[in-house]
């Protein structure tokens, strides 16, 4: 295993990034690592790292950590003054608030006014009043009394207090007004019930020359319609129509809509649901264009539960039929990946347009659902309507992800060309992708040479052409191209150029690749990063894997996968297992795929208290009906000798692959139990199931353990004679250790002269044993020879061939055999043993000393027990 890389210290504006990324996301795992980064680079110290790393934590909840944070700082500046009094806005740390907010006002920092923001939220959660006036008197006496945002916050913190004249004297004596500060006294007014107040001010705002926001006016629409005032509400819609005008007004929703997509348009979803629910508790009557905006926005969340209730609201006001509203709740349960409710209500409009058939088709391609795509495609076109780009682009998903998809992807390619689409970028890029999949890369070739101008969508598309097509240096040839063109490349592009390098097991184009990541600042992009993960686990290299992983924030169950399984896949099998420990201790749930590692892992160490603790984590996470899993864990018991469990589990499994067939057999055949093998194999036939080579390996070995010379005569013409399997050098080596085993060493020795290609070494090595067995000397030293000239090393051939010479009281020539392995250095290999003991298995090999026993990480006898127990087994045999 490669040495551990030492740590490269990260800049101050990467960790910079990687905390704005923690409060951004509420990744508080992230934040924390950062600071352990931030630690052992020495930059602790940094007021403007010490800063940030206090408002992530706040951001994140983390009180008690930023308040140390806080008291051990070298430097308290403002903005670190302003993050921790943020921190004490609930009501459980008021009065810590209060605290350090005197502990500020004795400093000689400079108080300003989002300073003084947080601790005016104190004051208004407190409920005291006198608190409210002492900041009050505080502002005045720091000259902030007439800064736009410090009024504004008093006079919201008056009119909660219920204390309106105060509020409003504060509010005439501001010299300077924006819009924020006459929404508050407005809607002071409003909340308290005094409307005509409420009025008298919009008269003077409207004096004033400003324009009101509208969702303002939604505000005071709503209290003068409780006064009935009916005609000043008359004069607030007009007002709202001149400001706002719409062709077909219709009451104030058209303040409302324009409220939602403002909503919408600033990504405030949350608010915009609200929005709708006070205008159904308002009694609004909501239009098409309203239901088309709410939408929208529950489709920008995917939240199916409130789509549907949205829905049901819908059918009762009967506007489910008007096109518009029905394509948008087509849109938002496709994007909830709910296709059946789809299609109920695209079978039940009246009238449907291409923006329906679009939505339809593309959300069956993307719901897999790609026959039925393709089967919508083609009644759209028997509609008389004519599609579309995206129509095109839709359908050619669903093509290439069918394996009868090609042809079709072709007529759709000409018929694209007919009507023009070809040359858009969506249409394109899906033909190119139909083309990659089918296997045609001289047709995507021709598509993505002859495109118009710069698609990144098509370069990645062709990038992955060349992955799956197993042509990964063309791949990383036009990753270099986009790098010299001076492209921009986005995650897609980082990935493929990461597993093309992976596939090729080249590290050096790996290496630069993960070096442009770390450019392009994508290595917090947990795809790409993925990507690079399994890139150097592919190459081998364990310790830059793990240092890759260790720097991956927070790992999702791909990332956990990926290091567990290229933990096995290198023979470190013991690894996987502690990194399995963490994965769970992290809350990410393993899979299929995690869990199929871990069990052949187990097998491979042959450790099977660990296998077993795996089997009860499948049953309890509910993976024990999964094939893939089912087929290791039967591997696994076999290979760790408890063939009992394993039939015991292959009988209780009900659909059975090709896979877990092989699995059992094999098995069996290892074990001798050439009866039950048979069977198994016989039961596989009269199932259905195909055989495979491997299957036949299997049925070949059983016949060997048991001398069943014929039967495995009889087998090895079937597999070429009935299912078309050609003969490979393990079948022949199946069918020379049945041979040997049965004493039959010319016929085993004719057969490997037969082979089409040249027998193996461990072929001649089963030969040379069977000529031991049956005292052959002459035979045996023809094979030996032929070992020797294959693998003049083979220490096992040596031993044999003297063995023979001495059964056969030939010394001078037993000798000769062992004085030919002095003189060429070839050492015989130490026998070995392991025993699995507490989760942990221990190897032992002969000729281990008593103090290479106490460097092992186990409990080791003494010298005297040792001896106690050699006499015991002395005095026992």
């Amino acid at each position: 295993m490669p040495l551990p890389l030492p740590p490269i210290p990260i800049p101050i504006p990467n960790h910079f990034s990687l905390l704005r990324h923690a409060i951004a996301t509420s990744n508080l795992l992230l934040g924390k690592c950062t600071h352990a980064c931030i630690l052992k680079s020495q930059q602790s110290q940094d007021p403007f790292l010490t800063n940030n790393l206090i408002t992530m934590y706040t951001k994140n909840g983390s009180l008690q950590s930023a308040r140390r944070l806080f008291d051990i700082a070298p430097r308290r500046d403002l903005i670190t003054w302003n993050a921790i009094l943020s921190a004490h806005t609930e009501p459980e740390n008021i009065q810590e608030g209060f605290y350090l907010f005197r502990l500020l006002r004795k400093s000689l920092v400079l108080t300003s006014p989002h300073t003084l923001a947080p601790v005016f939220k104190m004051c208004l959660l407190s409920g005291y009043l006198w608190a409210s006036q002492a900041l009050h008197a505080y502002a005045v006496k720091i000259g902030l009394e007439w800064d736009v945002f410090v009024s504004g916050a008093l006079v919201n913190i008056y009119s909660k207090f219920r204390r309106i004249r105060e509020a409003r004297i504060l509010f005439d004596g501001i010299p300077l007004r924006d819009v924020v500060l006459w929404n508050v006294m407005m809607k002071a007014y409003v909340e308290m019930g005094l409307q005509e107040q409420a009025l008298l001010l919009f008269s003077a705002f409207h004096r004033s020359g400003l324009r009101f926001h509208d969702i303002s006016i939604c505000n005071l629409l709503m209290g003068v319609r409780k006064m009935g005032f009916e005609r000043q509400l008359n004069q607030l819609q007009a007002y709202m129509i001149k400001l706002f005008p719409f062709d077909d007004a219709s009451d104030d929703v058209i303040l409302w809509n324009k409220a939602l997509s403002d909503y919408l348009r600033e990504g405030e979803v949350w608010m915009a649901i609200d929005c709708f629910m006070d205008m159904i508790r308002s009694k609004v009557a909501y239009d098409s264009m309203t239901v088309v905006l709410i939408l929208s926005v529950v489709a920008s969340i995917n939240h199916l539960g409130l789509g549907k209730q949205i829905h049901s609201t819908i059918v009762k006001s009967r506007l489910d039929q008007v096109v518009s509203v029905a394509n948008s709740l087509l849109n938002m349960y496709t994007k909830a990946d709910s296709v059946c409710n789809a299609k109920r209500v695209f079978h039940h409009m009246k009238e449907v347009d291409l923006i329906s058939w679009n939505t339809m088709i593309s959300g069956c391609a993307l719901s897999g659902l790609e026959e039925e795509s393709i089967g919508l495609f083609i009644h759209l076109l028997r509609s008389g309507l004519m599609p579309d780009e995206f129509t095109i682009a839709s359908v050619l998903k669903a093509c290439s992800s069918l394996k009868e998809g090609f042809c079709l992807g072709k007529q759709i390619h000409v018929q694209s060309i007919k009507t023009g689409t070809v040359i858009d970028s969506f249409v394109s890029t899906s033909l190119i992708d139909v083309y990659s999949k089918s296997g045609m890369m001289e047709e995507a070739e021709f598509l993505f040479q002859n495109q118009d101008g710069f698609d990144l969508a098509t370069w990645n598309a062709m990038m992955f052409g060349y992955i799956t097509s197993n042509e990964n240096h063309k791949a990383l040839r036009l990753f270099s191209l986009l790098h010299q063109r001076g492209e921009k490349a986005d995650h897609i592009t980082m990935a493929n150029a990461a597993k093309a390098s992976g596939c090729l097991v080249g590290l050096q184009q790996g290496k630069q690749t993960h070096a442009v990541v770390i450019k392009r600042g994508f290595n917090l992009d947990l795809h790409v990063i993925s990507g690079i993960l399994g890139m150097y686990l592919k190459c081998g290299e364990l310790g830059y894997a793990q240092r890759v992983f260790n720097e991956i924030p927070m790992p999702d169950d791909v990332a956990w996968t990926t290091m567990i399984s290229g933990c096995v896949e290198n023979g470190d099998n013991e690894h996987a297992f502690p990194v399995y420990q963490k994965m769970r201790l992290s809350g990410i749930q393993p899979d299929e795929y995690t869990f199929a590692s871990l069990v052949k892992a187990s097998s491979l160490f042959t450790a099977l208290e660990l296998g077993k603790q795996i089997h009860a984590n499948v049953i309890k996470l509910d993976y024990a009906l999964d094939p893939y899993v089912m087929t290791a864990l039967v591997d696994m018991y076999a290979k760790c000798g408890n063939i009992e469990d394993a039939y015991g589990l292959f009988k209780r499994i009900s659909i059975r692959s090709i896979s877990l067939w092989n699995a059992m057999l094999v098995g069996l055949a290892q074990h001798g139990n050439t009866e039950e093998a048979l069977h198994v194999f016989k039961e596989m036939k009269s199932w259905g199931a195909m055989p495979d080579r491997v299957t036949f390996i299997g049925v070949l070995s059983a016949c060997g353990h048991s001398g069943l010379v014929s039967e495995a005569y009889r087998n090895f013409c079937s597999m070429q004679k009935d299912y078309g399997i050609e003969a490979e050098v393990e079948h022949y080596s199946c069918l020379v250790d049945a041979l040997s085993r049965a004493g039959r060493v010319q016929e085993a020795e004719k057969v490997m002269l037969s082979m089409p290609v040249e027998a193996s070494a461990s072929m001649y090595r089963v030969l040379l044993n069977a000529c031991r067995v049956q005292e052959d000397k002459e035979t045996g030293k023809r094979v030996a020879e032929k070992i020797f000239s294959l693998q003049p090393s083979d220490s096992a051939a040596y031993v044999l061939l003297s063995n023979i010479y001495a059964a056969a009281n030939q010394w001078d020539n037993a000798s000769s055999a062992r004085n030919m392995m002095k003189r060429i250095h070839v050492k015989k290999d130490p026998g070995f043993s392991w025993v699995d003991v507490k989760n942990k298995v221990h190897l032992f090999v002969a000729g281990m000393l008593f103090e290479d026993l106490l460097k092992l990480k186990c409990p080791t006898p003494s010298k005297k027990e040792i001896s106690v127990l050699i006499n015991l087994l002395s005095f026992l045999f």
